[in-house]
């Protein structure tokens, strides 16, 4: 029996906008084998049926750019430790997966660029399908095609999820962003987004309390998460956290020196410690 593992990203990290990510140890598994029709099992209603389930269109898509005739499955979610729509790149989880399907069933037809190029075609943007292809820390860009670097971080440095009880779809908190930012605001961001590679590379905190200021989409998506301010201001009282909107949100990726686990709560918000991942998805038979 063939199972593909996926693992949660976070991208952005606040002023690294549709380009940085990393991805992190919290998984998914999905067991697969050739059937005579589809069968979707372990989902929750609303992607139960394959015309609806992006592991399933994802998998059909490598099929349809090979010119190869579609071959069947049942796909079985066997683990599922990623939520939906809370901005850890459950979407990426899922498309990654039925890239890695399609090419097991084609007999391994694909290298893991072609993995890297198909996903990053299909979700928009490679800065979730980067970190959850190559592992680790990286950066992604499209020129000519899409791209991407690893980059390093200090192991001083911990990360911990801070997941709400309510969902927000990454279409939502993108439509909220503006099509015009003032000049001062990219170059505010872009000089930003360079301290904060430096400042995960070195483990500097006092560099990443600095670096953790965007201006191109943070201020407007937390209108959705955090509208009055609540939680913003708990986290305001910790010197030693800096808090970060998880993709799109609506969770926030907290990096601290210390195990903050029990340190604080927050009514209706989840907190999970992870750690780095610098193996991304694969397959393995069981």
């Amino acid at each position: 029996m063939k199972i593909v593992r996926t693992f949660a990203t976070s991208a952005n990290l606040g002023p690294g906008f549709d380009c940085l990510g990393i991805c992190f140890d919290l998984y998914n598994e999905y067991e697969f084998f050739l059937s005579d029709k589809y069968t979707i099992e372990g989902f929750s209603e609303k992607f139960s049926n394959p015309s609806d389930n992006l592991i399933v269109k994802s998998y059909e898509k490598v099929f349809l750019l090979k010119n190869k005739k579609i071959q069947f499955l049942t796909i079985r979610q066997k683990i599922q430790n990623i939520p939906v729509s809370r901005g850890l790149g459950s979407s990426a989880s899922c498309i990654v997966a039925g890239i890695i399907m399609a090419n097991e069933i084609l007999g391994g037809i694909l290298s893991k660029d072609e993995i890297f190029q198909i996903a990053s075609m299909i979700e928009g943007h490679p800065d979730n399908v980067a970190p959850l292809i190559f592992g680790g820390f990286t950066c992604s860009f499209q020129e000519d095609k899409y791209h991407y670097i690893n980059l390093d971080v200090a192991s001083n440095l911990q990360f911990f999820f801070l997941i709400p009880n309510f969902e927000l779809s990454t279409e939502v908190a993108r439509a909220s962003l503006p099509s015009c930012v003032l000049l001062e605001e990219v170059v505010s961001t872009l000089s930003h987004s360079i301290l904060m590679v430096k400042a995960l590379e070195k483990g500097d905190f006092s560099l990443l309390k600095m670096a953790k200021k965007d201006l191109i989409h943070e201020p407007y998506r937390y209108q959705f998460i955090d509208p009055k301010k609540e939680m913003r201001k708990i986290l305001e009282d910790y010197e030693d956290i800096v808090g970060l909107i998880s993709g799109a949100g609506p969770s926030i990726l907290l990096i601290s020196e210390q195990d903050i686990k029990n340190k604080f709560s927050i009514k209706n918000w989840q907190l999970v410690s992870v750690k780095i991942s610098n193996v991304g998805a694969y397959v393995y038979e069981r």
